[in-house]
């Protein structure tokens, strides 16, 4: 029930009718990851399995980022006393 003085609303007629906007849709190329996020996706996996490994035991997320990416890279990356536990 409308409340007094409150207007019904109206669609146009051939609102029904009319066919949907299409939206530009990116080609194949753009929505592929880039060689970075790439990257990202294999050192966020890679982490994720030293995560399982430990038995998924918390705390430990940014040592296994930076294990992860050490192995991914190829470089070695410094670890200090302060990503041991957060």
């Amino acid at each position: 029930m409308r409340e007094p003085g409150m207007k019904k609303k109206t669609v146009p007629k051939n609102a029904a009718t009319r066919p949907a906007k299409k939206t530009a849709r990116p080609s194949v190329t753009e929505r592929r990851p880039g060689p970075a996020q790439d990257i990202q996706v294999r050192i966020a996996a890679r982490a994720h399995e030293l995560y399982e490994q430990r038995g998924c035991l918390d705390g430990y997320h940014l040592r296994d980022w930076l294990e992860a990416e050490r192995e991914i890279l190829g470089h070695p990356v410094e670890m200090d006393k302060s990503s041991e536990r957060i």
